[in-house]
């Protein structure tokens, strides 16, 4: 479930293009309705107002953060979060501590197994935050926050078990087909008419590019993540529904399942060359096609420039009734603690982080869509973060990974 940028190492696909990938299964579907921009902001709840009996009571939170990987920027955002919550709670302090994505899991574990520890943490959505849930060490947190204002935050139906929702997402994470505008023209590669390519054109491209001595697609794989998003992308597009690949990771039905993977044409190439930081490659010019997230989109087109910069969603490989399938994950999820002597107020620090002004806030500092049907879409001015946001806010979305 682990989808950090930080932790990818260097990948690049010459000739073949070809990966097989096998990840955590876990599935999604998000609200088939994208954010709208928030005119009304007074829909939105201020922020919480403690009782004149709990002003003077000082409270210490500690926080185990974990989200610039995924969203560069995003520490600035909470330190400035943090700021602003003071001003409004003067009694509260929150102590971040930024989370490596080499640790994030196994760090909680072992405050999981002492049950303490921080009393907000981050864990990436579903697989890992359920594993906690089960283990009875967070607090739902759908019994500390309103219904009404959770029925603003995006996807939490990735975090929702036993009637209740356990975690809040901040962000959503999609991927699409990065490419370099210049490195296309140079190999006279026309991009798609529509909003992707069909496999064989995809495989016609990156032809046309290395043969003109471009690397067709680089990206990062030291710990296997690539490989992961390419299978949540494209190498389930065989699949007829999300049942079908749950079936063949319980053992309930694996032969089917492996059968409809084998069909997409999913073969292991062992040909690949690996390179440290290879997935800085794209934002350097040196590959012209990548898989991207918003924030490394919008870190390449800074890199780049805006107009050397296009995006596409992945090539279109299987016939399945995924094949259409969007994919967007809410990525990291932050609860409440089960230790925490403080639920209520790390409850409160949290939903402050859904207001207006930190949703924009969150967007300016980093680019990356907030998971709250109340963003201002408004915000989002460049065409190519346009089409990811249409793509992870529209339609049924299926995280495979």
């Amino acid at each position: 479930m682990n989808r950090s940028l930080a932790r990818l190492g260097g990948l690049v696909v010459a000739s073949s293009l070809m990966l097989a990938a096998c990840g955590a299964a876990s599935s999604t579907t998000a609200p088939t309705t994208a954010p709208t921009t928030a005119t009304a902001a007074t829909t939105a709840p201020a922020a919480p107002t403690p009782a004149p009996s709990e002003a003077a009571k000082p409270v210490s939170l500690e926080f185990w953060y974990w989200a610039e990987s995924d969203a560069p920027g995003a520490d600035k955002w909470m330190a400035e979060t943090v700021a602003e919550y003071k001003k409004i709670k003067p009694n509260v302090t929150v102590n971040v501590v930024p989370q490596s994505a080499d640790t994030l899991i196994s760090a909680f574990q072992t405050a999981a197994a002492s049950k303490s520890g921080p009393d907000i943490a981050s864990q990436w959505a579903t697989g890992p935050v359920l594993s906690f849930v089960w283990s009875d060490s967070i607090a739902p947190i759908s019994d500390l926050v309103p219904a009404d204002e959770i029925s603003h935050w995006l996807n939490t139906n990735e975090n929702t078990y036993n009637g209740k929702v356990w975690a809040m997402p901040q962000y959503l994470l999609g991927i699409g087909l990065a490419y370099n505008k210049d490195l296309f023209a140079q190999a006279g590669v026309t991009p798609p008419t529509g909003d992707r390519w069909t496999w064989d054109e995809f495989m016609a491209a990156s032809a046309k590019l290395k043969a003109a001595g471009i690397t067709p697609f680089v990206g990062g794989d030291k710990n296997g993540y690539l490989g992961a998003w390419w299978f949540a992308n494209v190498g389930g597009q065989e699949l007829a529904s999300v049942q079908e690949l749950a079936k063949a990771v319980t053992g309930a039905d694996r032969a089917t399942a492996e059968a409809a993977l084998l069909a997409s044409g999913w073969e292991v190439k062992p040909a690949v060359l690996i390179i440290e930081r290879g997935v800085r490659l794209f934002s350097q010019g040196k590959g012209a096609m990548t898989f991207t997230s918003d924030g490394m989109l919008a870190t390449a087109m800074k890199d780049l420039g805006e107009a050397k910069v296009g995006v596409m969603r992945p090539p279109k490989l299987g016939t399945g009734a995924l094949a259409d399938a969007g994919n967007a994950t809410q990525s990291i999820s932050h609860f409440v603690t089960s230790w925490s002597p403080n639920p209520q107020e790390a409850a409160d620090f949290l939903q402050f982080m859904h207001t207006p002004d930190r949703l924009t806030a969150w967007y300016k500092a980093t680019g990356v869509v907030a998971a709250d049907d109340r963003f201002d879409a408004s915000l989002v001015t460049a065409p190519q973060l346009q089409s990811m946001a249409k793509a992870e806010t529209t339609g049924p979305q299926v995280w495979l990974e």
